[in-house]
């Protein structure tokens, strides 16, 4: 028998006006995303769901207390269809999203039995400041697992500098704190959107148009730069719009470069080149991270290694690995240098994502997570 629970009970205020919409079908889920989170007792896996508008849903737990099943009322699944393996497997085995007649189900499978009293479900509304849409959420315990973040007392706040700090500032996804302001405050940083001007890239093709891959890169790399930016990081692009960075129509070592130039002569500290992949077989997709294994630098290894860490941490994305290249923007630049390749354009799935009006701002934010994390080991 499961153990059913109506979501509406949790929440009536704002369930009640969800019923309301109960039978409309225009409804969907417009992002899926799914986070370990440090700040409960125990740590839990966070998955949110972006909604156009409110739903009815209705979830239940079977006996053994590992499958677990939510069901999105008259709500499409959208760009979450699909199956997530790479997801925090001391939670959760691996998820998949579907639809039938009309409904979206997400079923779950737990790595160990869970109990329906300790998963929490709830609803959150709009924020209009913030640019949030209607979610849906759902918390699942990570048992076994101990918590490493301690909310501060009041007692303990005594005893900190931290009222006299600036206030935390909000940027896109983003909330520059001063953590991370400590470890990025004066960083040189180069950012390369891959590909610009003549040179379009890979191509993928959605409703009859097409899609470059310089336009994706782009729309990521300049909120990245917004971000890292207002955290005290100076920020190195090597273009900021459509155009070739040497000239239009140069041959490929001019042009690359050209990039390694940029970073070289501003002594930046990093230097990441933003690219999205492309295959044949449009069932792959993944993030890829490439390094030169032959770079003098000590900390281009670890570089790779926490900003592909940091992508697979924010991302719903498949793990294509850490690999070494030798490609000529990381063999030619004198620092930490990588090359990210964010998801295919080649996939349906992943293009509807990457041309997503969150998805630029979300993977400029996995990124700059990640650039926090790796100055906060190297300073």
């Amino acid at each position: 028998m499961k153990q059913l629970i109506k979501i509406c009970i949790l929440l009536l205020s704002f369930f009640v006006l969800s019923l309301q919409w109960a039978g409309a079908a225009d409804n969907e889920i417009t992002g899926f995303r799914a986070t370990a989170r440090n700040d409960g007792d125990p740590p839990f896996m966070r998955i949110a769901m972006d909604l156009k508008r409110a739903t009815h849903a209705e979830a239940a737990l079977d006996d053994s207390g590992k499958n677990f099943e939510l069901i999105l009322k008259n709500t499409r699944s959208g760009t979450a269809l699909g199956q997530y393996d790479d997801l925090d497997h001391r939670a959760i085995d691996f998820a998949t999203v579907s639809e039938k007649d009309g409904d979206t189900y997400v079923e779950i499978l737990f790595t160990k039995p869970q109990k329906i009293d300790d998963i929490r479900i709830f609803a959150l509304k709009p924020d209009s400041k913030l640019q949030k849409p209607h979610r849906l959420v759902v918390d699942i315990p990570i048992i076994g697992a101990k918590q490493t973040y301690k909310k501060p007392t009041a007692d303990t706040k005594k005893d900190t500098v931290s009222e006299k700090l600036e206030k935390p500032v909000k940027v896109g996804t983003v909330t520059i704190d001063e953590r991370a302001k400590k470890a990025l405050k004066g960083k040189v940083i180069c950012i390369d959107p891959g590909h610009g001007g003549s040179d379009v890239g890979a191509i993928g093709h959605l409703k009859n148009k097409a899609i470059y891959e310089k336009d994706i890169t782009l729309a990521i790399a300049k909120p990245l730069r917004d971000m890292l930016s207002a955290a005290g990081a100076q920020v190195v692009m090597t273009r900021t719009d459509d155009k070739d960075v040497y000239g239009p129509f140069s041959d490929a070592t001019t042009e690359l470069q050209a990039r390694c130039d940029i970073a070289n002569e501003a002594h930046a500290a990093v230097f990441i080149s933003i690219h999205i992949d492309s295959i044949g077989n449009p069932e792959i997709d993944g993030t890829t991270t490439y390094y030169y294994a032959g770079s003098r630098n000590k900390n281009t290894l670890l570089f790779a290694q926490i900003m592909h860490q940091s992508t697979l941490s924010s991302l719903n994305i498949p793990d294509r690995g850490i690999r070494s290249n030798n490609f000529y923007v990381n063999v030619h630049t004198t620092m930490p240098s990588i090359l990210v390749e964010l998801g295919y354009i080649t996939n349906q799935h992943r293009l509807e994502m990457l041309t997503s009006k969150w998805a630029p701002k979300t993977i400029a934010a996995s990124l700059f997570n990640g650039f926090v994390n790796y100055f906060e080991q190297v300073r």
